[in-house]
C-alpha cells in the first residue's frame, strides 16, 4: 500500500473530527464519501479477472449468453459493469446475432441501430406469424432487404407476397444476398395477381446466391432463370409445389433442362411437381444431347413418372451420390406404364449414383415390379450398404414374393434392413424360409445360399409378433454363421411363447393359406403395439 492510500483517515479519527462539525461540513462530507466510495469500488473492479478479460474472449462470452437467452442476455451483461457495456454495445456482430423480432419494434430498432451496417440474417418459422408484433417488424425492415444475407420465411402467401410490396425495388442488384427461402404455407390452386412473387425480386442479380429455395408459390419462370438463377454461386435449387396438378409452369423438360443447364455450379437440386404434364413423348430415349450438371451431387425428384422418365434421360451428373426419386405411376392402359418405366430405368441406369438412393412408386403392381427388377440388376445397387423398404400396406400387396427374392438375391453387401412403417410378414417369411433351407444345406454338407448374408440389423416398426419373427430369423442364421440382433429380452415375456407357437403355424401353412395369414399378422401386430 503506498504513501497517500495509507494516509486515509481512519474511522476513529474521522468520527472525532465529525463531532465538532457543522451541518453544512457534514453534507460536503458525504457527498465527498460517496464519490470516493464509487472510485474507490471502480479501482477495486479492476483487479477482478472478469474486468481484465480480453475484449475478444469477453466477446465470445456474451454470444453464448445470447445464444441461451437471446437480446434479453445482451441487455444484461451490458448493465454488469463499464467495461462489459463498452464491449457489448461497441460489438455489431453481437448485436446482429442478437436481432429479433419477436420483441417491441423500439427495442427491435435499437438493435437494428447496433448492427450498423452489416449484412442481417432473418428467419421466421410459420409459428412466428402467430404474433402480429412478429409481422409488423418484418414489413417495417423491408427497406432494409439489400442487407440481408440470408432472408427464410415459412408462412402464409400473402404474409409473404406483402412484404415483398414494401420493398423498393430501386436497385436491380442484391449483392450481398446468399440464401433466399421462400414457403408458403397453406396454398392451394394459383394465387390472385397480387399473391404472386414480383418480378423484382425474381430478375434480381444476386451474385453472391448460394441457396435459393421456392416452396408452393407461382412465379414467373422466364424472369427467374434471367435473374437469381444466374449466380455464380449457386449451389442449392429447391423448387416445390404440393402436386402434379398444381404446378403453375408450362415449360417442356427441355426448357428447364435448358436453365439448369446454365447453373454450373448446382450441386443440390430439388424438383417436386414443377411442371403440367405436356405432350412430350418420354416412352424413349433423347435423341439430343444430355444436358450437363457437373457438380450435382444430390437430385430429389417428385412428379409423375413420364417427367421423372424424361427429366432422367436428359440429364447427365458424373458427380452424382444421392438419388431420391418419387414417381406415381400412371393410369394408362396397355404397355404405357411399363414402357414408361423402362423410360425411368434407363435414365436412372444412366446417373446411377456410387451410393444408395431411394426410388419410391405407387399406384400400379406390375409397374412396380418392373422397375423393382430392373435395379436389382443395375450394378450400381449392388454396393447398397443400407436397404429402406418404405412402401404403403396396399402397395405391398402388389409386390410378390419371388421378386423381393430376387432383388435379396443381388444385394451382398447389405448390413442394415429396414422395413419401414408397415414392415410387411411376406419379407420376413422369405427370410425366414431362406435361412432355415440355408441351415438344412449344411447339415447335409450342401452348398449355402444365404439371403443378404451381410446382413446385421432388421428395423421394424414396435411389434411383438414381428420382433419374435425377427428373432426366430436371427436363430436360425447364428447357427449359420451369419448372426443378426436379437430381440433377447423378448424370450423373458409370458407371451414369448405363444407368439413363436402363432407364427410357426403361420410360417407352415399353405401358400393361399399365407397370404390370408400374412395379413392376420399384419393386422395383429398392429393390435400389440
Amino acid at each position: 500500500m503506498n504513501a497517500s492510500v495509507s494516509s486515509v483517515v481512519s474511522p476513529n479519527e474521522l468520527a472525532a473530527i465529525l463531532e465538532s462539525a457543522t451541518l453544512a461540513e457534514l453534507d460536503r462530507v458525504l457527498a465527498n464519501l460517496s464519490t470516493t466510495t464509487l472510485l474507490v469500488a471502480q479501482e477495486r473492479n479492476k483487479h477482478i479477472l472478469a474486468m481484465r478479460t480480453n475484449r475478444d474472449i469477453l466477446e465470445i462470452i456474451f454470444s453464448v449468453v445470447i445464444d441461451s437467452q437471446g437480446s434479453t442476455g445482451l441487455r444484461s451483461v451490458s448493465q454488469v459493469c463499464q467495461e462489459w457495456r463498452k464491449v457489448a454495445l461497441g460489438a455489431p456482430l453481437l448485436w446482429r446475432k442478437a436481432l429479433s423480432l419477436s420483441v417491441s419494434p423500439n427495442w427491435m430498432f435499437e438493435m437494428l441501430r447496433r448492427t450498423v451496417h452489416l449484412p442481417l440474417t432473418i428467419r421466421i418459422s410459420h409459428q412466428d406469424f402467430h404474433r402480429d408484433v412478429v409481422y409488423a417488424n418484418l414489413l417495417s425492415i423491408a427497406n432494409q432487404f439489400w442487407r440481408f444475407e440470408m432472408l427464410e420465411i415459412d408462412a402464409p402467401c400473402p404474409y409473404i407476397c406483402e412484404f415483398f410490396g414494401f420493398i423498393p425495388f430501386d436497385s436491380s442488384e442484391a449483392p450481398r444476398l446468399r440464401v433466399l427461402s421462400l414457403c408458403g404455407q397453406n396454398w392451394q390452386g394459383l394465387l390472385d395477381n397480387d399473391e404472386v412473387l414480383p418480378d423484382e425480386l425474381l430478375a434480381l442479380s444476386a451474385p453472391n446466391l448460394e441457396h435459393l429455395a421456392l416452396e408452393n408459390f407461382p412465379f414467373g419462370w422466364d424472369v427467374l432463370k434471367s435473374g437469381l438463377v444466374h449466380s455464380i454461386k449457386l449451389s442449392v435449387l429447391h423448387i416445390c409445389y404440393p402436386g402434379e396438378s398444381d404446378a403453375p409452369h408450362t415449360l417442356s423438360i427441355s426448357e428447364l433442362l435448358a436453365t439448369l443447364g446454365s447453373i454450373t455450379s448446382l450441386q443440390e437440386l430439388k424438383l417436386h411437381n414443377v411442371l403440367k404434364a405436356v405432350n412430350e413423348n418420354l416412352l424413349v430415349e433423347w435423341v439430343t444431347p444430355a444436358t450437363v450438371l457437373p457438380a450435382l451431387q444430390t437430385l430429389d425428384l417428385q412428379a409423375g413418372i413420364r417427367f421423372c422418365s424424361g427429366f432422367l434421360n436428359g440429364v447427365e451428373a458424373p458427380a452424382l451420390v444421392e438419388l431420391d426419386i418419387e414417381c406415381n405411376t400412371t393410369d394408362e392402359a396397355g404397355d404405357a406404364p411399363l414402357l414408361t418405366s423402362t423410360a425411368l430405368m434407363i435414365g436412372i441406369s444412366g446417373i446411377a449414383p456410387h451410393d444408395p438412393y431411394n426410388i419410391f412408386t405407387v399406384n400400379d403392381g406390375p409397374t412396380l415390379e418392373c422397375i423393382l427388377r430392373k435395379l436389382a440388376d443395375m450394378p450400381s445397387v449392388h454396393s447398397t450398404e443400407r436397404l429402406e423398404i418404405s412402401l404403403s400396406k396396399a402397395t405391398h400387396r402388389k409386390v410378390t414374393g419371388e421378386m423381393w427374392v430376387y432383388l435379396f438375391e443381388r444385394l451382398n453387401k447389405v448390413s442394415c434392413l429396414d422395413l419401414g412403417n408397415y414392415p410387411v410378414p411376406r419379407i420376413l417369411k422369405d427370410l425366414y424360409w431362406n435361412a432355415k433351407g440355408a441351415l438344412e444345406a449344411q447339415k447335409q454338407g450342401e452348398e449355402v445360399i444365404l439371403l443378404l448374408p451381410s446382413l446385421e440389423t432388421i428395423a421394424i416398426a414396435t411389434s411383438l409378433t414381428l420382433c419374435v419373427l425377427v428373432d426366430m430369423i436371427a436363430e436360425l442364421r447364428e447357427s449359420v454363421g451369419t448372426p443378426i440382433d436379437r430381440y433377447a429380452m423378448l424370450r423373458k415375456m409370458d407371451t414369448y411363447q405363444a407368439a413363436r407357437e402363432r407364427i410357426t403355424v403361420w410360417l407352415e401353412g399353405s401358400f393361399t393359406q399365407a397370404e390370408d395369414e400374412d395379413e392376420s399378422v399384419g393386422e395383429s401386430e398392429n393390435s400389440e403395439d
